[in-house]
């Protein structure tokens, strides 16, 4: 199937669709919150995660309700990711231009059953396509907790580089914690764009 993009006025999306042979990212929404609940509440999920997830389905309904608005605006891009041969969603990835808008920050999680199966690793590889294609972006850029080995390798993986460590950069759970910070850059996706996609 091929990508699907149908742009607003501004730098949103009504529609956005990338899927690869495995791998499908579309535009997160509401009903997605009953799956993505159970999945984001598991401590193996939140232990890498800046909060500890929604408090209730509602609540992460209420979210995914404006963060699908949101992808309409431009303001942020909210993705689910969903395997092609069994629709519904695994994870999620976002991006959301900070600053200068030409400068994207990637966030992402993925429920624990998934991991160790290069889904977070491909999903990352469409998305710096979209990021660097359709919204422009000059860099893309992430933080990745120290320690968390499989994140990191993630991004690398996808020729993210280390920029360097942001020492006791995040509260989380009243522990300060360094932050490897991450970036890759439009001039090196452009060496080899055809590798982001399919």
């Amino acid at each position: 199937m091929p990508d699907i993009f149908e742009a607003t006025n501004g730098q949103g999306f009504k529609q956005a669709v990338v899927e690869s042979q495995n791998l499908r990212l579309r535009i997160i929404q509401a009903a997605d919150a009953y799956k993505a609940f159970s999945l984001i509440k598991d401590p193996e999920v939140t232990r890498y995660l800046m909060w500890d997830g929604p408090k209730t389905i509602n609540e992460l309904r209420l979210a995914y309700r404006d963060e699908a608005a949101d992808f309409e605006t431009g303001h942020r891009y909210s993705f689910a990711i969903e395997r092609v041969d069994k629709p519904g969603l695994i994870g999620s990835l976002a991006f959301r231009l900070i600053g200068y808008k030409e400068q994207a920050l990637i966030g992402y999680w993925l429920g624990h059953k998934y991991w160790t199966k290069g889904y977070m690793t491909e999903a990352i590889r469409l998305s710096v396509h979209f990021a660097f294609k359709h919204l422009k972006a000059e860099r893309i850029f992430g933080g990745v907790f120290k320690g968390n080995q499989p994140s990191r390798r993630t991004l690398e993986k996808n020729g993210f580089q280390l920029d360097g460590t942001l020492r006791r950069d995040i509260l989380v759970r009243g522990t300060w914690t360094d932050v490897w910070f991450m970036s890759l850059l439009r001039e090196e996706w452009e060496q080899n764009p055809a590798r982001y996609t399919r």
